[in-house]
Order: C-alpha cells, then structure tokens, then sequence
C-alpha cells in the first residue's frame, strides 16, 4: 500500500510543475540554427509559440545565486512570420529568439516568460564562466638558446639567398 501510494506522489508530483505552464521555453543551442546561446552576460531564449501571435510579452528571471528577482515588462510583440524578414526572393534576417543582457559572468538563472495572465514553465540556464586575460599566463618569458641560434641561421640563410638574387640578375643582364 505504501509503495503505490508513494508512485501516485511521484507521478503527480512530476505534473505539478506543469499544470501552471503553457508552452515551454528553452535557451538556444545549435540544433536551432546559432553557435551557442550561453554567453558570459547573456542568454538566448526561444520565443513563445505563434499562438500568442499580437500579445506582448513579459519576462521574468530570477539570479539562483542571489535570489534577486527582477522583470522585464513588455519586451517584445510576439509575430508569427516565423521571424523571418525578406525583401524579394532573399532571406535579410531571422529572429530565433530573444537575448537576456546584462547578466552576471557564471551565474544560474530561472527564466520564464508571461504573456497576459499566460505563464511559460520555468527554464534553468547558467551563463559561461569566462576569466580575467589578464591571469592568462604567458608562458616562456625570456628566449632559450635554441631559439636565438635557429634566429641567427634563419637570418644568415635569407642574407645568403638575397646576395644570390642580386647577382643573378646582374649576371642575366650581361
């Protein structure tokens, strides 16, 4: 008895989060056209569904890290020309999805996106940790031996083939 009543809560309590959800967001990745939608202060969102077609959207993030929680009212119409622009027969561009600024180097993030009284399920995503250049270590600081002596032979070598030039030319002319 405890067994089934314990699968009942699981397989409920794997619908739970979806009940308030009506589509589901995702943050970009090479499977829908871009190289990569994590970046170190920004994120790539998929846009909402074509249904909601006129409305305007709203977005709400929160920093796990911190638990700041911030929104973002009315960033864009939702279209449905699949967003891509044309002029003539050519293509001029294609609105994949919306770019979250402004977010911190390494952080997770709990996107979602509200249209009216429309929720979208949430999406965890975690921006690219990227370091300071400057820690980047430089490696050799000085020049070893080897390098100055294959320097000097490489120079004396291109001496000697310019020398050889030279008087080829002029012995072709006489």
């Amino acid at each position: 008895m405890r067994a089934e009543m314990l699968a009942v809560l699981f397989v409920f309590g794997g619908f739970v989060p979806l009940i308030d959800a009506d589509f589901v967001p995702k943050v970009l990745t090479t499977e829908d056209g871009v190289l990569t939608g994590r970046f170190p202060d920004s994120l790539l969102l998929s846009l909402p569904p074509c249904n909601y077609s006129g409305q305007s959207v709203d977005l709400e993030y929160l920093n796990v890290n911190t638990n700041e929680y911030k929104t973002l009212t009315n960033i864009f119409t939702v279209n449905c020309t699949n967003g891509i622009s044309t002029a003539g027969s050519a293509a001029l561009s294609r609105n994949l999805g919306y770019q979250v600024t402004n977010l911190t180097n390494g952080t997770e993030y709990k996107f979602r996106y509200k249209i009216g009284a429309t929720n979208s399920s949430y999406v965890l995503a975690t921006t690219r940790r990227v370091f300071d250049y400057n820690g980047i270590d430089e490696g050799l600081p000085a020049r070893s031996g080897a390098m100055v002596v294959i320097t000097v032979i490489l120079s004396l070598a291109m001496f000697f083939l310019l020398i050889c030039l030279i008087l080829s030319m002029v012995m072709s002319t006489s």
